[in-house]
């Protein structure tokens, strides 16, 4: 399944969310009963992708969030990658708040399609200024595995016992990024 076939919205009340289940208890109930909560309050935006007949396949949201040095133990090694007049202590990112692919998708790299639709969409249209995008991933071998798999790479070793591992993607990667000087 393309995902570029897809209808691609922002969640609304009109959005049909029974029709989402990803097989996940935690993402099937922040999608059903807290995203448009999360939007109400500025704390995050829903976006979904829906079939021809409405049923939603996937959705992710997203809020703005920053890298910072505390957050990472080899910083001079990501810093270095930055030209050294912009270096800063943190720098500006986009967080994933949630990712679910409906259970008919699975398994077919419909979730890796809309992790490159994100990269891009904030790397190509970046309104805001971001250069990283981050994940808290749960800390699974099967996820952290999808994640790596789609280029994130952890942060630290100190969330290794911990619920979730906090992963980032440099947009600098993509390909397309020029760097104008």
């Amino acid at each position: 399944m393309l995902l570029s076939q897809q209808k691609f919205s922002l969640l609304s009340p009109n959005s049909n969310f029974l029709s989402f289940d990803c097989g996940d208890k935690d993402l099937n109930d922040f999608f059903m009963h807290d995203a448009l909560l999360y939007k109400h309050e500025l704390l995050a935006v829903t976006y979904c992708f829906e079939d021809t007949n409405g049923k939603i396949l996937s959705f992710f949201s997203v809020s703005n969030d920053s890298l910072a040095d505390n957050d990472f133990e080899k910083w001079n090694s990501l810093s270095r990658k930055i030209k050294n007049q912009k270096r800063r202590r943190d720098y500006p990112a986009v967080k994933i708040g949630r990712i679910g692919v409906h259970k008919d998708c699975q398994g077919q790299n419909f979730g890796g399609q809309v992790l490159d639709f994100i990269k891009g969409w904030f790397a190509f249209n970046n309104k805001t200024g971001c250069r990283f995008v981050l994940v808290d991933a749960y800390n699974t071998p099967e996820v952290i595995h999808f994640y790596e798999k789609n280029d994130f790479a952890t942060i630290t070793i100190k969330d290794e016992n911990k619920k979730t591992r906090l992963m980032y993607f440099d947009l600098m990667k993509l390909n397309n990024i020029k760097n104008p000087v």
